[in-house]
Order: structure tokens, then C-alpha cells, then sequence
């Protein structure tokens, strides 16, 4: 944790600062995240990143968010969904989840930590019945039972879970992926999602070789679709509980490859590459581990991509322990 903490905390100081600053604002004055940038910049020389939602207009928008411990009232037998607490969200905090994704308003979404179809079905029939939205969920490997998910308003074609396929790390022992790989084919935009939940941090190495086998099996299935079809699109997103190799002031000379810079050593690309904003937003772990990573042919087709830390209305750190990652796509109708 360490040297990856003080690095991130000293990134994020003239931010702390600005936030400060700004608290101590007139209680009359609208701060918008705009506001907030521009007053920012007044006081310390330095803007906020820009947090404001981009204008959708006729762009495809993708969006993959972690809305964290999403489970229903009911105890499964078959898994340990209780020991979180509370062992599931208050209607206050489906709300928010809800007002977040209105306000985004995305075509296609891909999410995780869901616990099942039903509780999520019922959230979008309670909370986003005007928003068009096919619920795609299918069971994972998850002892807690929390699985990776999709949202969409277009077209869905095949889908495919690799929750049975066997991974090898690098000892050489037998793995599956610890939740899922879920492969949605969204026809209308000729593209394959994959939503990705990779093995967390506790572990220790041991967590790492289980991260680097998922990514490693991901890889082999975009190599193997990309020969065939060198005009192949498909995005990577989800939570991949790492972050790029250049992020990470821990990592030592000659240290194997963590997960994403495996990924993106394909040939993939980062659609958020460059960007201070972090996306996990509890301290002491105030990273970007959550990642939109496109295939080139998609890339071509991207307008504009963004962690979403501040909406206006919503406290997004009681609404989930990450931040949403917004993508948008000129869309070929």
C-alpha cells in the first residue's frame, strides 16, 4: 500500500485543497461541477478535472460502473451473501444508483457486483421503467454471488459466459475466472462487450497470478477474433482491481506485467489514457481500476471518455464505492 498511497495522495493534494477551499464558499453560490473547476483554477492556479457529464447528443454512450454489493433481501443458501453490511442496498442508495444512471443515460451498460437477474430486473422495473433497458445476467463462480451484468436499449445478440473455462497461473495450477467473463453481442453496433470483474487485491501474490491468468485468458480470446477479423470491435470494461504498470510506484524492475498492461500490450487502448481522475474512491486505495479498453477499429469511433466523480444531486461516494467510466461512440445508423 505504502509508496502507491503517497504517490496517489500527493496527485490528488491540490484537489484536497481546491475541495477545501470551495467548502468554505458562500452558502448562496451555485457550485456546480463547472463552478467548481473554474473556482479551482481562481484559487490554487490548478483546475478540478473536468467532471461534468458530456453532452450525449446523437453519440452511442457506453458506461461501466461497479455499483457495489448489489444483492437482494434474501438469504442464499448457496452463497455467503450476508456478510456484507448492510447485506443489501437501502432504497435510498437505489435511488441514487438509479438517478446516476438517468442522468447518464446510456445506451449500453455494463456493470458488476450484481448478486442475480431478479434483483436486478426488479431495480430496473421499479426505478428505470422508461429507460428501455434489457437486463443480460447470467450466475458466476462468486462465493459471495456477485456477478457482472448489462444493460441495453439495443438489440442484444448472443451472449456468452466463460465461467466454466479453466485458466492456468503461473504455478502452473488450474483457475476459472473468480466471478466471470460475460460476452454480450450488441448487434446494432456490430460490437462485443466484454465485462470484466477481476480477482481483488486480497491476496497478495497469490491475487496477482489469479488477476494475470483472467487477463491472460481475455487476451487469448481477443487475439483469437482479431485474426480471423482484423476489423474486430469490442470493448474491455469493468473492474480490473489493478492499475496500469506506469500507476504503480510499487512495482519493481523487471516485475511480470500486472493485468491491464497485459491487455493493453495487445494492442488494446485505454480510452481514459492520460486522465488524473481515480475511479475507486475509498481511501487509502484512490486509484483508476476501473477501465473502458477498446479494440483499435472501435477506438476510431470514440468521441469522448471520462470517469464521472461529481454529479449534480447525488452523493456519488454513498451511491458506490467506484465511479461510473463513461464512454461515447459516434454512432453508424
Amino acid at each position: 500500500m505504502g509508496l502507491l498511497y503517497f504517490s496517489t495522495m500527493l496527485k490528488l493534494l491540490p484537489l484536497v485543497l481546491a475541495a477545501l477551499l470551495i467548502s468554505f464558499a458562500p452558502q448562496s453560490a451555485e457550485l456546480t461541477p463547472q463552478t467548481k473547476s473554474v473556482l479551482a483554477e481562481e484559487l490554487l492556479g490548478t483546475a478540478l478535472p473536468d467532471a461534468s457529464i458530456p453532452e450525449k447528443g446523437d453519440a452511442l454512450r457506453f458506461v461501466a460502473w461497479n455499483i457495489e454489493n448489489f444483492f437482494d433481501v434474501y438469504d442464499d443458501p448457496y452463497r455467503n451473501d450476508q456478510i456484507t453490511k448492510p447485506s443489501f442496498p437501502s432504497d435510498q442508495r437505489k435511488q441514487r444508483v438509479a438517478d446516476v444512471l438517468k442522468l447518464l443515460d446510456a445506451d449500453v451498460v455494463a456493470l458488476e457486483e450484481v448478486e442475480n437477474r431478479g434483483v436486478l430486473e426488479q431495480f430496473v422495473k421499479e426505478y428505470l421503467p422508461k429507460m428501455g433497458y434489457e437486463v443480460v445476467l447470467i450466475e458466476g463462480n462468486d462465493r459471495r454471488g456477485i456477478d457482472n451484468a448489462l444493460l441495453s436499449r439495443l438489440p442484444i445478440g448472443a451472449v456468452t459466459s466463460y465461467r466454466h473455462l479453466k485458466l492456468t497461473r503461473d504455478n502452473g495450477s488450474q483457475y476459472q475466472f473468480g466471478r466471470d467473463l460475460l460476452r454480450v453481442h450488441i448487434a446494432d453496433w456490430e460490437t462485443d462487450v466484454f465485462v470484466v470483474h477481476f480477482k481483488s487485491q486480497h491476496g497478495g501474490r497469490k491475487s496477482d497470478s489469479k488477476r494475470q491468468a483472467e487477463a491472460a485468458k481475455v487476451a487469448e480470446i481477443l487475439n483469437a477474433e482479431r485474426a480471423g477479423r482484423p476489423g474486430y470491435r469490442a470493448i474491455v470494461a469493468g473492474d480490473f482491481n489493478e492499475v496500469r504498470d506506469e500507476d504503480n510506484p510499487e512495482r519493481k524492475p523487471n516485475q511480470e506485467h500486472g493485468a491491464v498492461t497485459m491487455l493493453l500490450n495487445t494492442g488494446l487502448i485505454d480510452a481514459c489514457a492520460g486522465q488524473p481522475q481515480f475511479s475507486y474512491n475509498k481511501e487509502p486505495y484512490l486509484t483508476r481500476i476501473d477501465f473502458a479498453l477498446l479494440t483499435p477499429s472501435l477506438a476510431k469511433e470514440m468521441v469522448v471518455a471520462k470517469v464521472i466523480p461529481l454529479i449534480d444531486g447525488v452523493d456519488m461516494q454513498c451511491t458506490s464505492d467506484h465511479f461510473p467510466v463513461l464512454v461515447d461512440f459516434k454512432h453508424r445508423r
